[in-house]
């Protein structure tokens, strides 16, 4: 409910209808009539978006930044880790320039056993970029550089056991 104070002008809202204004305490508030409601309603509208105006805004899909990346995928059997197992996992690499580092060239794994729907995710790789590297050779240092990391071969290893005993706790 909107009320207007007839001794000091104050418009106001209230949950239930009363004659005490809050600003001067006078017994002569009263309910408001059309204009003092609008004047009310813009006043706080105006104070709305002065409140909104201090907080930052949350981005919209319009604010996003787009980033292309490129991918490349692979798949692993178990077998090929030494784990005697009939799983196959598809491993999933996104890679492009690192935009925190623009030297670097920064890639993402991604693991996901075959026909599964949930992905997880392996490691980071970072290489120097090269100047004039096709894609293709790109993803050929990146492949390399997995490849022959140990770390992300104990990673794979690790993904194969946890669905394993996945499938066995089922």
């Amino acid at each position: 409910m909107i009320l207007t104070c007839d001794n000091c002008g104050f418009i106001f809202s209230q949950a239930e209808e009363t004659d005490q204004c809050p600003d001067c305490g006078k017994h002569l508030a009263r309910p408001a009539d059309e204009a003092e409601q609008e004047e009310f309603a813009t006043r706080m509208a105006e104070l709305t978006r002065a409140e909104h105006a201090d907080r930052p805004r949350s981005p919209t899909l319009e604010d996003s930044e787009i980033s292309m990346l490129n991918s490349f995928s692979f798949r692993v059997p178990a077998t090929a880790l030494h784990i005697n197992s009939t799983i196959i996992v598809d491993v999933v690499v996104e890679y492009g320039e690192n935009p925190a580092d623009r030297t670097e060239l920064a890639g993402n794994a991604w693991a996901r056993q075959e026909g599964g729907t949930t992905g997880s995710f392996l490691m980071a790789v970072h290489l120097p970029i090269k100047q004039g590297e096709t894609p293709k050779e790109q993803v050929d240092r990146i492949f390399a550089a997995l490849n022959g990391s140990g770390a992300s071969q104990s990673q794979l290893s690790q993904f194969i056991l946890e669905q394993l005993n996945r499938s066995v706790s089922r």
